[in-house]
């Protein structure tokens, strides 16, 4: 008799699917310092954590992003705060809602028994987060750091894009109510939108702020003043509080050449009078220092529909929109191009079928010679040493 054999066994089951990775966290070097770390406020609008890194009783920093900020990413500020051992109030927006969610009352009893423990209180922001600084910074006795206020739901000052999208309902800046904390503005006159709402409402609400006007700095200031190396010692002296005289000098003259966004907004402004080859130059040379900066890749653009190159202006703008998605005049210049770039080409006139004015025209775009060059330059350089 053949022996039975014994029954097999079922296959084992293969082995569950490993969870997919979690994606990396951004680091963060403020959070990783902490020695703990508190939520004050946490909804599904607004988030306000405060980070203890050793400086309780002294001075704690409120900082707040700036637009089109991701609240995942590390709080504003964060290269230079985690620097210093200063306590942080971080507040962060988790949408693009302009602030408008969070009222000043449900923000003073978030951030005010904190603030309490300690000696002095600095809050700081840049753009939108200026804006902020100021609005929640106004009737507490703090110190406000505002580089280049600006709020776009504002609705005389704000840009219909943003007002269509986000309704504006904090209370506007006026002169009923006395401002409490010592403000610091800085901001570029020349930049006209920065111009007529800190002219308009900002100054008459803070009519004692230190104010620092910045020609050509573009909007913030302190990028401009970071690239000339002189916000962050800036800062450092008003956290600090040191007196006037050991406050860093700004030399904006002598090194203002080195800045990115001083070169691009130079070049905006020389594209809208006119100086294409100007524009193209500075902004050219903006870009070798900052590669990824979206204000001058947006004036490059411009630059390359003028000179009828819509492929490259499609190139600056999506490159843009990399570091400001959504970003109102980015989408519209990428629509601007688009459309270039479809176009038939315009026909040409019927007089330049003629040799004579073939060759005429060829002449004109010929190279100039050399001297013209030379004084070209010797202008350009004249005018950046303005």
């Amino acid at each position: 008799m053949q022996e039975a054999r014994p029954a097999s066994a079922p296959p084992a089951p293969p082995p569950p699917a490993a969870a997919p990775a979690a994606p990396a966290r951004q680091a963060d070097p403020l959070r990783d310092s902490a020695t703990a770390t508190e939520v004050l406020l946490d909804t599904d609008e607004i988030r306000i954590e405060h980070f203890q890194r050793g400086g309780a009783g002294q001075t704690l920093v409120v900082t707040f992003d700036p637009i089109a900020y991701n609240w995942n990413r590390p709080p504003f500020g964060h290269e230079f705060l985690h620097k210093q051992s200063l306590d942080v109030v971080a507040v962060r927006k988790k949408g693009e809602n302009f602030y408008q969610p969070l009222s000043r009352e449900d923000f003073t009893s978030a951030v005010r028994p904190v603030a309490a423990r300690y000696a002095r209180v600095v809050c700081y922001g840049s753009s939108l987060g200026a804006y902020a600084a100021l609005y929640y910074g106004r009737d507490e006795p703090w110190t406000v750091i505002a580089s280049s206020p600006r709020n776009s739901t504002h609705p005389h000052y704000g840009a219909r894009h943003w007002q269509d999208q986000v309704a504006f309902r904090h209370e506007r800046f006026g002169t009923a109510v006395a401002a409490r904390c010592r403000a610091f503005v800085l901001f570029d006159p020349q930049d006209p939108t920065d111009r007529r709402y800190i002219d308009g409402e900002v100054l008459p609400q803070f009519p004692q702020a230190e104010v620092l006007r910045v020609p050509y700095s573009g909007h913030p200031t302190n990028q401009m003043l970071g690239d000339i190396g002189f916000i962050a010692p800036f800062i450092r002296a008003l956290i600090a509080d040191l007196p006037r005289e050991q406050w860093p000098a700004l030399q904006r003259r002598a090194l203002r050449g080195k800045s990115s966004s001083y070169l691009h907004v130079l070049g905006l402004a020389a594209l809208e009078h006119g100086h294409l080859a100007w524009a193209d130059a500075l902004v050219t040379r903006a870009l070798e220092l900052k590669p990824r900066s979206p204000a001058a890749l947006g004036v490059l653009g411009r630059i390359r529909l003028l000179q009828n190159d819509p492929q490259a202006a499609i190139a600056a703008a999506e490159k843009a929109l990399l570091t400001l998605p959504g970003e109102p005049s980015l989408l519209a210049l990428l629509e601007r191009a688009r459309r270039a770039a479809t176009a038939p080409p315009p026909a040409a006139p019927p007089e330049l079928a003629t040799p004579a004015l073939v060759k005429a025209a060829d002449e004109l775009a010929s190279p100039p010679p050399a001297p013209r060059w030379r004084r070209w330059a010797r202008r350009l350089a004249h005018w950046l040493r303005r």
